[in-house]
């Protein structure tokens, strides 16, 4: 049997409101059925922090996979983030429990693409 291990560390104030904003809108992809590329559109966001953080992403159904003997969906996440000094390229990956939609794992990787 496999056992819930909490995530090592907290999130940063950017990544934590690209994940609230995947949580928020990825539902519509999976409750849909979509089987291509879905824009997820563009909100403008706060992160903890209090600043402004403009978010477009693109979720894509990838396949399935196995997760713990659970049968889960994955979609890779792609498209941009911006606060008020740098833009960021955003590449990720969501995993959903099939049988409950319960997320299992949301990763983003944010790289730097413009410094103010």
């Amino acid at each position: 049997m496999a056992t819930w291990k909490p995530a090592q560390r907290e999130p940063d104030a950017l990544r934590s409101c690209v994940y609230d904003y995947l949580r928020t809108r990825s539902p519509q992809v999976y409750a849909e059925g979509n089987s291509s590329a879905t824009r997820l559109g563009r909100s403008q966001e706060t992160m903890c922090t209090g600043e402004p953080l403009t978010i477009d992403l693109t979720v894509t159904p990838v396949g399935l996979a196995s997760v713990n003997t659970r049968s889960a969906l994955v979609f890779s996440v792609s498209g941009h983030a911006a606060d008020r000094k740098t833009g960021y390229e955003v590449d990720g990956k969501i995993v959903i429990d099939r049988a409950t939609l319960a997320f299992l794992s949301i990763e983003a990787d944010l790289t730097v693409i413009n410094r103010g």
